[in-house]
């Protein structure tokens, strides 16, 4: 070629262009290729690993099924024969889990570049390493078993003598599969439960609610032995032991013997008058008719019985599966009856039984006597009324619920109440979801009027601010505010059983003992501020100062703290203060007096209570008054007649309570005052010894105006 022509064709691009054109398709199909790879690889990956861990679960289940065997032959010490075929179906999973779990770890290790080679562990005999572990550190036995009770399975079977014939007679072939099965299908097990009904031909009758009946039994077993771990003895009880072991080692190996001996028995007696005031001393009735299903019950009048066995309409007495029955009939339910049992019912029961017995109501079975439709006709009344009990239950009546509870409740409504009611369901999921969200939240207040400005003093941020600056209406205000928002913190299971008055349910009633507290400080700091000052001038200027916010909170309806003010006023230490209330004028005299009248306890608080029915809300009532209802219901009804529920007692309880509920619902329109509060709920106050030594020293006894400051 001319290399003038060549470095024209140079020059317009015909030798280079062919060039790259080639190279560029290469090079994007062989990046093609390598992506096509990369995402080959990954998606293996993700499929071998999704693989292992679907392997590894069914293995464990496997392996826990050998342990469900092997806990059963130990407590009862009868070897539990499997069919054939359950045996080869085991052995059969496992080699080809075996197979493919090399297979796929192998083909995973490949495509993952990594040189890990798959070895096969040796089988190392781990059963007894717990057990030296523990033989040899006994504290850490010793904790483990305080923490967990399950735990000391172990001692108790060793105590009943397993394998033993008369235990061997009392758990029958039968019962031991169904304690297998119910084991299993708690766990997930449904295959393996089917397989044992189709080959043993024992059908498997769910009788607890989401729980084993291997767990129910060893926790029955241990029932009693649980309460004395949680026991705490007085300091009493640790001293005087301290004081007998000193004196003890002082004395010879003979009377030393003896006093230990003494000692013991000491402390033997102090454990069972412990046990006693806790109410742990007697033993606690099973009831039986809680276990049977509610369907299974006879309708005799055995287990329920009526105020007016004519008319039938009150329930006096009832099984608590009659209770439910009547809760759920089909032809409809008196709604009286219905917010009584739901207020009262954590009075006799929990809440999880009753869940259980709405389960069994919910499930009807066929009887002989009806066809078809009428049998399904029946089945959609009863399921509609166990579901709008349920709706109110959750609604109204059910606060602060356990997270585990709930857990059963949604899986009752998403396996049962969907198949059947799918509409409702959804209705009935929404209320818990709702209800999650408020508990444990405190329900904001919205002022339906526009409150009235407070009356606050100059010197408001102050910090030497005093109460005594505040006027008194304002401080009537404050009080109220803060009375209120505890009375309305009350729930109706503070005050079933007397839980107030009872060490082991104290627990239940925080916001009634917050409550009474609060009524007692207020009560003690009157008398301790009027005893601030030793001249009787200063002390008559105090007494009117309380007296006008005794007044402002009458005009308010705050009855609580014009009981605590008047109940300051009629201490022991206040009220023999003859000249200081001598130097008070007229009208606060005659106001005091009033008060007195219509807070007195005569009659049982009868001008009170007409005080306070006449009254319009809102309204902070003395909580008193329906706690010393409470106790004479409590004390002077049974809880059973003829060992059934007293519900007419519910009754009587769902009066006060609903009283009580009355006055919480509405709110007052004041605006909180945060420097003023957070006094008032700091308030310092001396003890009645103090305060009545102040009295005698201020206003001896037999002494003359003259006499005094």
């Amino acid at each position: 070629m001319d290399p003038c022509d060549f470095l024209k064709k140079i020059g317009k691009g015909d030798l280079i262009q062919p060039w790259y054109e080639r190279r560029s398709k290469m090079s994007a199909n062989f990046h093609e290729s390598q992506k096509e790879k990369v995402l080959f690889e990954r998606d293996e990956k993700k499929r071998l690993l999704e693989r292992k861990k679907k392997l590894i679960n069914l293995r464990r289940k496997l392996d826990r099924n050998r342990q469900i065997r092997y806990k059963v032959k130990q407590i009862t010490g009868d070897k539990i024969v499997m069919t054939d075929t359950i045996k080869s179906q085991f052995t059969e999973e496992l080699n080809k889990i075996e197979n493919e779990e090399i297979k796929d770890f192998s083909k995973f290790y490949k495509l993952s570049g990594t040189k890990r080679a798959l070895v096969k562990k040796p089988n190392i005999d781990r059963s007894s390493w717990r057990t030296q572990i523990l033989n040899k550190h006994k504290k850490i036995r010793m904790l483990r078993e305080q923490v967990n009770p399950i735990n000391r399975c172990e001692s108790f079977v060793k105590i009943f003598q397993p394998g033993i014939k008369p235990v061997v007679e009392k758990l029958t072939h039968e019962e031991i599969l169904q304690l297998i099965m119910h084991h299993m299908i708690v766990l997930g097990y449904d295959k393996a439960v089917d397989l044992i009904e189709e080959e043993a031909d024992v059908k498997y009758q769910p009788k607890y609610l989401h729980d084993s009946r291997l767990h129910t039994l060893l926790r029955n077993s241990i029932k009693r032995s649980e309460k004395l771990w949680n026991l705490t003895l007085t300091d009493e009880v640790e001293n005087d032991q301290q004081e007998n072991n000193t004196n003890t080692n002082n004395v010879t190996n003979n009377k030393n013997q003896k006093k230990k001996s003494s000692t013991e028995q000491n402390r033997e007696n102090m454990i069972v008058e412990h046990l006693i005031k806790l109410g742990l001393g007697q033993d606690e009735e099973e009831d039986e008719e809680e276990y049977a299903n509610i369907w299974e019950e006879p309708n005799t009048s055995k287990y329920i019985f009526y105020t007016d066995e004519t008319v039938k309409k009150k329930i006096k007495a009832a099984s608590f599966n009659k209770l439910v029955e009547v809760l759920t009939d089909e032809s409809g339910v008196d709604s009286g009856y219905l917010h009584t049992f739901l207020l009262t019912y954590l009075s006799f029961t929990t809440s999880e039984k009753l869940l259980t017995k709405l389960i069994q109501r919910f499930h009807v079975p066929r009887p002989k006597d009806l066809n078809e439709d009428q049998y399904k006709q029946k089945k959609r009344k009863v399921n509609i009324r166990v579901a709008n009990l349920i709706k109110n239950w959750v609604v109204k009546y059910l606060t602060n619920p356990d997270k585990k509870l709930l857990q059963y409740l949604r899986e009752f409504i998403t396996q049962d109440i969907a198949e059947e009611l799918p509409t409702v369901s959804h209705q009935l999921l929404a209320k818990i979801k709702n209800l999650e969200k408020r508990s444990g939240k405190e329900k904001i207040v919205k002022f339906i009027e526009k409150p009235p400005q407070p009356i606050v003093p100059k010197n408001i941020f102050s910090p030497q601010l005093s109460l005594y600056d505040v006027v008194e209406e304002e401080m009537a205000r404050q009080l109220t505010l803060l009375d209120h928002n505890t009375y309305s913190k009350i729930r109706p299971t503070e005050l079933l059983n007397l839980a107030w008055s009872k060490a082991k349910y104290r627990h239940r009633a925080k916001n009634v003992l917050a409550f009474i507290h609060r009524f007692n400080s207020v009560s003690n700091w009157i008398a301790t501020e009027i005893l601030k000052h030793d001249r009787v001038r200063k002390r008559a200027t105090i007494v009117n100062y309380f007296i006008n916010i005794a007044h402002n909170l009458r005009n308010i309806n705050n009855f609580n703290s014009l009981i605590s003010i008047v109940s300051g006023f009629n201490s022991s230490a206040i009220h023999r203060l003859k000249f200081t209330f001598q130097e008070c004028g007229t009208r606060i005299i005659e106001l005091k007096n009033k008060f007195e009248i219509e807070m007195s306890a005569d009659q049982s608080y009868k001008n009170y209570r007409q005080t306070l029915h006449g009254a319009n809300p809102p309204c902070v009532p003395y909580l008193g008054v329906y706690l010393t209802d409470l106790t004479f219901i409590e004390d002077g009804n049974p809880d059973k007649i003829d060992g059934l529920i007293n519900f007419s007692k519910r009754r009587l309880v769902y009066a006060v309570i609903e009283e009580i509920q009355r006055y919480q619902s509405k709110p007052y329109s004041y605006q909180p005052v945060h420097q003023i509060q957070t006094r008032l709920e700091k308030l310092q106050f001396d003890d009645e010894t103090t305060l009545y030594k102040k009295s005698l020293q201020y206003e001896p006894r037999k002494s003359r105006r003259e006499n005094i400051k």
